[in-house]
């Protein structure tokens, strides 16, 4: 068969449109297959089917009470769809469709040994595009990216195997926040800040030569993204920051002169994790207006968006990321509509409570025990990485700044003369408050560390309070987790 594939550029706009329909017409193929997108493609699709090629819509975004005209649909959160398990990322409904075509074509029940080599390294793009896409890790989604977590440690595709190396040599294992930190970023580099053929060409390398190099390259792109996003990210604080309604604001919109469309949904997330509220972030590229946005949860983004959408040009997405375009004129108005909205539906911003899921001292802390945590992964939305409360900690001298932006702080915590080394990613500018004398109070994760140290056990910590000033209370430690309880006996 003659296959070929085809991603927009970001100015071709999401999903199927002009660039798209045209590929197709110029290659007069007689099957498209989308990915991730194309339920609400009525038009387009419609235009598609009646020039003689068949659509198979795989997606998992909502849409209206009206889907486009596909040849046919799988689409978990389609009300009519039959399948019990909404949550799937596009990547694993259109894994799933291959894994129907290869039970197909195979002659037995089962299906044959070449198509199953096959599914399970298909499976660690699953992993890939699913923790990336932000799914929750519950159910299905849990199963598949525990078994693509798997695959991708023992992938034999060149482009894999050149990404994984950028992780350093001898990597033993991979983590779900592997994919979201260092390897998922890399891969939405190529699309953020150039364009997505070149992951594409990467994964379908031929030889770790060519991947090698296909490698370098992201990497150059992500280290400009990092540089482009950091730049972006300060305007936008300063621009929300300087609001005299910050405080009372339900939703944060920033825009800015030409802002690369490719970190602005990435600009919206921190503006979100910041001030704790769902957050715009858009380019303003002559006439009009567009963006992305990220939301909290408790608030459904893509209906908020719904009622104001008589401002917008198009948008679309889901209940925590939005993607938006709008006349330039129209947003002062938009803004005011889309607070006031939310003003209704949304409470108040409160600063978030501190909870961890247990109370236990450093020196409950083992190998053995850290182990057990780990047979909960994979970690991630639906499925948290479990938080403990260490109480009267006390921080060795020698704290320092680390990582993008010096944002985290590393450092060596102890109690009872228990000490492991710690990271906070978000505390860097509390560094001077931290290297007091006094003693703190830690919410944590303990992991193990992958660098070969003599000591593998390090600390992941989440909030940092003064021992003097903070009480522990019943709020502050959730209902124990009885997957917790199981790892803990």
């Amino acid at each position: 068969a003659d296959v070929d594939s085809f991603i927009p550029a970001r100015s071709d706009g999401y999903s199927f449109g002009a660039a798209s329909i045209a590929k197709i017409r110029e290659g007069k193929f007689g099957v498209c297959i989308s990915v991730d997108n194309g339920t609400a493609a009525i038009e387009e699709v419609r235009t598609i089917q009646e020039s003689g090629c068949d659509v198979i819509v795989t997606d998992h975004h909502h849409t209206g009470p009206v889907c486009a005209p596909a040849f046919a649909t799988l689409n978990p959160r389609l009300e009519d769809s039959g399948y019990e398990f909404p949550h799937l990322a596009g990547c694993a409904v259109a894994f799933k469709l291959a894994w129907g075509l290869a039970a197909s074509f195979s002659p037995q029940r089962a299906v044959s040994k070449e198509l199953e080599e096959f599914l399970i390294d298909a499976a660690s793009l699953v992993a890939l595009g699913s923790v990336a896409d932000v799914v929750p890790l519950v159910g299905e989604n849990r199963s598949l990216v525990r078994l693509g977590l798997d695959a991708l440690l023992h992938s034999k595709n060149p482009g894999i195997r050149a990404l994984i190396d950028v992780l350093g040599p001898g990597k033993s294992r991979l983590s779900a926040e592997d994919i979201s930190f260092r390897l998922g970023p890399r891969l939405n580099a190529a699309g953020r800040m150039g364009h997505a053929s070149l992951a594409v060409r990467l994964l379908t390398s031929k030889s770790y030569g060519d991947a090698r190099g296909l490698a370098a390259e992201i990497e150059k792109l992500n280290r400009e993204r990092q540089r482009v996003e950091g730049e972006i990210t300060r305007v936008a604080l300063e621009q929300v920051e300087a609001d005299p309604e910050l405080e009372s604001r339900r939703v944060l919109v920033a825009a800015g002169e030409g802002w690369h469309l490719g970190v602005v949904g990435i600009v919206a997330a921190r503006l979100a994790d910041v001030h704790r509220r769902p957050a715009l972030v858009l380019s303003l590229q002559g006439d009009t207006a567009r963006g992305s946005g990220r939301s909290m949860h408790g608030c459904n983004l893509k209906q908020l968006l719904d009622h104001a959408s008589a401002r917008l040009t198009r948008y679309g997405g889901h209940a925590a990321a939005v993607g938006l375009e709008l006349p330039r004129s129209e947003l002062a108005t938009f803004r005011e509509e889309l607070d006031a909205r939310a003003r209704e539906t949304l409470p108040p911003f409160r600063a978030p409570i501190i909870r961890a899921d247990a109370r236990v001292a450093l020196g409950h802390w083992t190998t053995a025990e850290i182990k057990k945590l780990g047979e909960l992964r994979p970690f991630g939305p639906g499925n948290a990485a479990p938080r403990f409360l260490a109480t009267d900690v006390r921080f060795a001298p020698g704290m320092r700044r680390v990582g993008p932006g010096a944002r985290g702080v590393a450092f060596t915590a102890i109690q009872d003369g228990v000490q492991f080394r710690a990271l906070a990613p978000a505390l860097g500018p509390r560094i001077r408050e931290l290297a007091g004398s006094e003693s703190w109070h830690i919410v944590y994760t303990p992991q193990l560390s992958t660098r070969g140290d003599a000591s593998p056990i390090e600390l992941l910590v989440h909030a940092i309070e003064p021992a003097r000033t903070t009480d522990v209370t019943d709020e502050t430690i959730s209902e124990p987790d009885s997957r917790i309880d199981r790892s803990l006996s």
